[in-house]
């Protein structure tokens, strides 16, 4: 699914969002795309390269790409890489024409309402215990951003969490701001286990982070936050529950295969790149060891 007709501001593609990112780098506007870029300092200093909104960047679906990769060239920038929403945005064959290196990246999981759908027999039996053990509530983000702190910093610590993922107490009170954000809790008793954040744009539905303690865990407090979702979303063309963790595709991984047995259906998502200054990404290259990383300067 791409090209989607689309209504309003994606969150991805806001400001409001790519300023939220600041502890990865400073937003850029990128006009031709109606989005946003980070712009970061180079290694070493003495200038600025860029990287999508993480975990997904936005391009218009009409978009002139080249128009939007030679505009930030003038920007000054060395590089470009992101990763484009793969369900609101162009296709595939016109990133591989824009970009320099677009190559398949991670596997994204679907709830499509056009295709048949039921969670796997082992996802319908801990959904139900899930809801017998748990109460799910609708909430409001910043009144309970104390609590989701806590919850995601548990998160950090038990993945080893790093990098554009690790964010700031700022990221979360920039977030909560967005008036699309959905939060759900689910709680143990009357003891707050787990939440789950999504949003929606135009007829895609979005899973933006989820977080549990120990207790949600052994409690199912996930499968019951995922069910809820889906009944709230009701009526939407398709729930985009995001990849497996890390950069690795790999089926196997716990969240991937939490997220499978949710879905019926998949799509790919692509790994974006261009050199916008030859000259810079030369001098930053040289002498480097031949690498798959994009920038290579940065391997």
């Amino acid at each position: 699914m791409s090209g989607l007709t689309q209504t309003g501001k994606h969150l991805y593609a806001s400001e409001l969002y790519a300023r939220a990112l600041s502890h990865i780098g400073r937003a850029v506007p990128a006009p031709a795309w109606s989005s946003f870029v980070l712009a970061r300092p180079l290694p070493g200093g003495d200038g600025e390269d860029a990287i999508g909104a993480y975990p997904l960047a936005v391009i218009d679906p009409a978009a002139d790409i080249e128009a939007g990769l030679s505009a930030l060239a003038e920007t000054g920038l060395v590089s470009v890489v992101l990763v484009p929403d793969p369900l609101a945005g162009p296709g595939a064959d016109r990133l591989s024409a824009a970009f320099s290196l677009c190559r398949q990246f991670k596997t994204h999981y679907l709830i499509e309402s056009a295709r048949p759908f039921e969670p796997s027999k082992h996802h319908r039996d801990r959904i139900r215990r899930g809801a017998r053990r748990c109460r799910v509530e609708r909430v409001v983000l910043r009144d309970h951003l104390e609590t989701w702190e806590q919850l995601y910093a548990g998160l950090v610590d038990r993945r080893d969490i790093r990098g554009s993922a690790d964010f700031t107490a700022s990221y979360f009170e920039q977030l909560a701001q967005a008036p699309e954000l959905v939060a759900l809790m689910a709680l143990v008793e009357d003891r707050p286990a787990a939440m789950t954040l999504w949003f929606q744009h135009a007829s895609i539905v979005y899973n933006h982070l989820t977080a549990s303690s120990a207790e949600g865990y052994a409690n199912g407090a996930n499968y019951a936050l995922y069910g809820a979702a889906i009944e709230h979303f009701a009526g939407a063309a398709a729930m985009n529950l995001g990849g497996g963790a890390g950069f690795d595709d790999n089926p196997d991984d716990g969240l991937a295969t939490f997220k499978r047995g949710f879905a019926n259906g998949e799509t790919k998502a692509h790994l974006c790149g261009a050199v916008l200054d030859q000259t810079r990404y030369a001098e930053l290259t040289r002498g480097r060891p031949p690498t798959d990383f994009f920038p290579a300067y940065r391997g």
